[in-house]
C-alpha cells in the first residue's frame, strides 16, 4: 500500500521537476570530476596515480581533439537519427516519439556517464592509458546527456515562459548538485584514497539510479499524455497533456 501510494505520488511530480532532476545526477559528478581529476593523476600534484608530465599533456592534448571534435558530431548524429525522420506538427512542435527516444537515450547514457566518472578513482590500466581513456570516456557520455537533456527542453516545451520554467528546475538542482563537492572535503586524502573512492562510487550509484529512475518516470509521464488526446495542452499540475508536451 506504501509503495503504492509512494509510486502514485512520483507519477503526479511535474514534469519540470522531474526533468530537472536530470541536471541534479550530472552537476554530482561533474563538480566533482572538475575539482579532482588533475589532482588525482598529475605528479606535480602529488597525485595518487604518478603519472609523468609527458603522459599527462599527451592525455589533454588528444582529450582536446576529442572534445572539439565530438560536440558537432554527436549533435549531427543526434538530430539525423532523432528528427530526420520525424514529422513536425503543425505548432511547430516535436513528436511524441522524438521525445520518448531522446528519454531512452538519457536512460542509456546516464548510467553509462556514471560508470565512466567512476572509472576515474580504481586503477585497472597503465596511468597514462586509464587517463586518456577515462578523460574521452567521461567527455564523449557527458556530450550526450547534455545534448539529449538539452534538446529535451525544446521538444517538451514550446513557449519561452515554458522554456523558462524547465530552465528554472535545472538550475535549482544543479545548484543542488554542486554541495557534492563541499562533501568530497571530508573524505579527500591523498594519503588514503580508500574513504574518496567510496564516496565516489555512492555518487556515481546515486547518479546512475537517478537517471534510470527519472528517465522511466518521464517516459511514463509521456504515454499517459498519449493516452489522453482530450486533456488541455497546459495541466494544471504541470503535467504533459495531449499531443503538446509542455509544462506547468
Amino acid at each position: 500500500m506504501g509503495l503504492g501510494r509512494l509510486q502514485a505520488w512520483m507519477l503526479g511530480l511535474p514534469t519540470a521537476v522531474v526533468y530537472g532532476s536530470l541536471a541534479l545526477f550530472i552537476s554530482i559528478l561533474h563538480n566533482v570530476f572538475l575539482l579532482y581529476y588533475v589532482d588525482t593523476f598529475v605528479d606535480t600534484f602529488v597525485s595518487v596515480y604518478k603519472i609523468n608530465k609527458a603522459a599527462f599533456w599527451v592525455g589533454e592534448t588528444v582529450f582536446l581533439l576529442w572534445n572539439s571534435l565530438n560536440d558537432p558530431l554527436f549533435g549531427w548524429l543526434s538530430d539525423r537519427h532523432f528528427l530526420s525522420s520525424q514529422p513536425r506538427s503543425g505548432t511547430g512542435l516535436s513528436s511524441r516519439a522524438v521525445v520518448l527516444a531522446r528519454v531512452r537515450a538519457l536512460g542509456w547514457h546516464g548510467p553509462l556517464l556514471a560508470l565512466s566518472f567512476l572509472a576515474f578513482w580504481v586503477p585497472w590500466a597503465p596511468a597514462g592509458l586509464q587517463f586518456l581513456l577515462c578523460l574521452c570516456l567521461y567527455d564523449g557520455f557527458l556530450t550526450l546527456v547534455d545534448l539529449h537533456h538539452h534538446a529535451l527542453l525544446a521538444d517538451l516545451a514550446l513557449s519561452a515562459h515554458d522554456r523558462t520554467h524547465l530552465n528554472f528546475y535545472c538550475s535549482l538542482f544543479s545548484a543542488a548538485g554542486s554541495l557534492s563537492v563541499f562533501a568530497s572535503y571530508a573524505f579527500w586524502n591523498k594519503e588514503d584514497f580508500s574513504s574518496f573512492r567510496a564516496f565516489c562510487v555512492a555518487l556515481a550509484t546515486g547518479s546512475g539510479l537517478g537517471f534510470v529512475g527519472a528517465t522511466q518516470l518521464l517516459r511514463r509521464q509521456v504515454e499517459a499524455a498519449g493516452r489522453q488526446p482530450e486533456c488541455p495542452a497546459l495541466a494544471a499540475d504541470g503535467g504533459l497533456c495531449g499531443e503538446e508536451l509542455l509544462t506547468g
